[in-house]
């Protein structure tokens, strides 16, 4: 069976140590058992009050009893943006926090994940997570094929991003890479993060909800300043696919903003 992700995303808490849901409690599909092997987290800063920044903790629940071991304790640390210098500060890159776990999950088992905010914040940060699984730990392997597709957008509604046609001689698909950059020029108050889906007519994707490698702070006032950017890595995966197959991609962003935000996509394959 290939490897399968779901993403969940929401508003944060504004409390020194405040534990808020994101999202809804999700289940598993029908089959497994699922092995559990990687968990991931962003959190963006929605303004820049000078001297707060924002990050805290993953915690995941096990609702229905049926995930082995049951994930507690399941806190996991969720590095953030450091804290605004001033009230002029420009965007700013959010790294991807991707940890790998060993869990397993029933069919039909149900999860929550939560964010822990470590510092009082004026207005709440956005947050997006989700967990990767699959009938197996996919393996890290060199890249041999790899192709894409970037889109240009403003809406918070979910877009096409394109249409990838894999080789005739590929056998699986190992590697998800996926991007958010803001493209256009920046407006006060706009953070943005973003997720991608994957499906196709020719091979069984769904649920296929994937992180991009990063998010972005708000900025406020007149910004000033030049955003560092993180490390890059492909996701490691293991999906069975048919010679010439077709893979349709899409991406959600948390707001709508005024300037594109532009994601790319990538899929390693061999």
């Amino acid at each position: 069976m290939p490897t399968h992700a779901i993403a969940v995303q929401g508003p944060g808490g504004t409390a020194a140590g405040a534990i808020t849901a994101i999202g809804n409690a999700f289940t598993f599909p029908a089959g497994g058992p699922w092995l559990i092997h990687d968990i991931w987290m962003q959190v963006v800063r929605t303004t820049n009050v000078p001297n707060e920044g924002a990050g805290g903790a993953m915690i995941v629940n096990s609702v229905s009893g049926d995930i082995t071991p049951d994930p507690a304790p399941g806190t996991y640390p969720v590095v953030g943006p450091c804290i605004a210098e001033s009230a002029d500060s420009a965007i700013s890159a959010v790294p991807l926090n991707l940890w790998p776990v060993d869990w397993t999950a029933s069919p039909k088992a149900q999860m929550t994940i939560s964010y822990l905010n470590h510092l009082a914040i004026t207005t709440g940060s956005e947050v997006a997570a989700g967990v990767i699984f699959g009938d197996a730990r996919p393996e890290r392997r060199p890249l041999k094929f790899c192709d894409g597709v970037r889109a240009s957008f403003a809406s918070a509604t979910e877009q096409s991003i394109g249409t990838i046609i894999l080789a005739e001689k590929v056998t699986r698909i190992v590697g998800i890479f996926a991007d958010l950059n803001k493209g256009d020029a920046a407006t006060v108050g706009e953070e943005i993060m973003a997720t991608i889906r994957l499906d196709s007519n020719d091979i069984k994707f769904p649920p296929s909800q994937y992180p991009c490698n990063r998010a972005f702070n708000a900025s406020d006032g007149t910004p000033a300043g030049q955003s560092a950017t993180p490390m890059s890595n492909f996701i490691p995966v293991d999906i069975p696919t048919l010679p010439g197959a077709r893979i349709d991609v899409f991406a959600t962003t948390s707001v709508s903003v005024t300037g594109n935000a532009d994601v790319q996509v990538y899929i390693a394959y061999e």
